[in-house]
């Protein structure tokens, strides 16, 4: 008898260490979907091992640009599981910044991606966690640019970018004809209920936010991503529960170069949009360089209890070069700019200490891109208009009691032109203390 239980002890423990093996699943681009997802014999895609995936699996990616099985251009998780890109080929050592982990789909998959986002996190499990880290994501490569070269100041890699929908140049050497970008953004977070953390990455280039989406409830915590060149807004997470308050942290993350919705400048533009229904907790970050401001405290609750109790913070950031303020907020017709330096009397922040403007902007010399900053802060939008109204047609229109007519010409010095992703990853470990920091691999 006691050999017997012996016997079945050791088979448990031998099955328990097989289970926790098969939990690690390993992805390169010399793989094979039909493999084991072992070191030894790993998958080819990141989709394929999600698809794969137990409840809790680890993830390791290789190297390489991953978009997709079958490159449709977007990745979808739906399971609670930990990605970790930045691994050597042969998985020896992790280094995020040198064995690049990318998820940068070209103008073919603009065609065939399905959804909201490059990354969409779909999981509703209310206590499950997931993990991304190490992932650098840019849709540099498939959106579409200005094929007449306009919008594009000396030194800048890409004309301006072009209307969603509206035809142009693209591709990484922007001589592929006819792309069309789709309002699709880096990351979308779709009604999860889940935790999630977001470390060590790069969201770079997209035409619709950083991050954006809806939780239903959970723990959010954003830490040490690079959110360069992006369009709308780096972050913008709204709560959708009506019982449930979301949590949002957002600390040590670098956002730059955030546009507008429009070339004309007139909206959108923020680099953290507190979004309804969550507390949020912003912490330890360099938001500079948006078209309208750093933060965004302008969404109001329409429940005014829920609002009351909602809880927004935004401590030891670092603030510069926001082109109508560091901070807008709800005014009468129009929206408020406040400065960095006015924070202390903002009822709706409910901590603020430590905030700062750059003093020293000689931090980012050999970090930023120069012709790219040079054309940001000279960038302007003008329209003239045309009218003759001894014209014949508007002689008529006249004659016939109608509007007369004539024709406006618009046009931008630059507008969401691509920011060259090697340049963006220079700014982890910028600055000491703010922002993203140096990773640790």
């Amino acid at each position: 008898m006691l050999n017997k239980s012996f016997f079945l002890i050791a088979l448990l423990s031998a099955s328990i260490l097989a289970a926790a093996a098969q939990t690690h699943i390993y992805v390169s681009m010399s793989g094979n979907n039909r493999n084991e997802g072992t070191k030894e014999a790993p998958l080819r895609n990141i989709q394929r091992a999600i698809d794969n995936a137990v409840d809790g699996s680890v993830i390791h990616v290789a190297e390489g640009n991953y978009f997709g099985t079958l490159d449709r251009g977007f990745i979808v998780v739906n399971k609670p599981v930990t990605i970790i890109g930045g691994y050597a080929p042969d998985f020896s050592k992790r280094d995020v910044l040198v064995h690049r982990t990318m998820i940068q789909p070209t103008p073919a998959s603009n065609g065939t991606v399905e959804g909201q986002g490059t990354i969409q996190i779909q999981v509703r499990r209310p206590g499950v966690e997931v993990v991304i880290d190490g992932l650098i994501i840019d849709r540099g490569n498939s959106i579409s640019y200005n094929a007449r070269g306009e919008g594009k100041p000396e030194g800048v890699e890409s004309p301006m970018m072009n209307a969603i929908g509206t035809a142009g140049i693209g591709g990484a050497d922007l001589t592929t004809q006819n792309v069309q970008t789709r309002q699709i953004t880096t990351f979308y977070l779709d009604n999860i209920s889940c935790d999630l953390t977001i470390r060590n990455c790069a969201f770079i280039n997209s035409p619709f936010h950083g991050i954006v989406g809806t939780v239903q409830g959970g723990k959010i915590t954003i830490t040490n991503n690079i959110f360069i060149g992006n369009r709308f807004s780096g972050v913008e997470i709204n709560g959708g529960s009506a019982t449930l308050d979301a949590e949002i942290t957002f600390s040590y993350n670098t956002v730059l170069f955030t546009w507008s919705r429009l070339r004309d400048f007139g909206d959108m533009g923020y680099g953290f949009r507190f979004g309804n229904r969550a507390n949020s907790y912003v912490t330890n970050n360099i938001i500079g360089l948006s078209v309208f401001s750093g933060i965004d405290r302008t969404r109001v609750d329409s429940d005014r209890n829920r609002e009351a109790r909602r809880v927004t913070t935004a401590e030891h950031n670092i603030f510069f070069l926001n082109k109508q303020g560091d901070l807008t907020l709800p005014g009468g017709g129009m929206f408020m700019r406040i400065n960095v330096d006015q924070f202390e009397d903002v009822d709706q922040l409910a901590k603020v200490a430590g905030n700062k403007s750059l003093t020293d902007p000689s931090v980012f010399k050999g970090v930023i891109n120069e012709p790219y900053l040079n054309g940001f802060l000279n960038a302007s939008y003008q329209e003239t208009t045309n009218v003759d109204p001894n014209s014949p047609a508007n002689q008529l229109r006249a004659a016939m009691g109608m509007n007369i007519q004539g024709t406006m010409q618009s046009s931008a010095t630059m507008f969401a032109n691509r920011y060259p992703w090697q340049d963006a990853l220079k700014f982890f470990g910028a600055i000491q203390g703010y922002g993203a920091q140096t990773i640790k691999n």
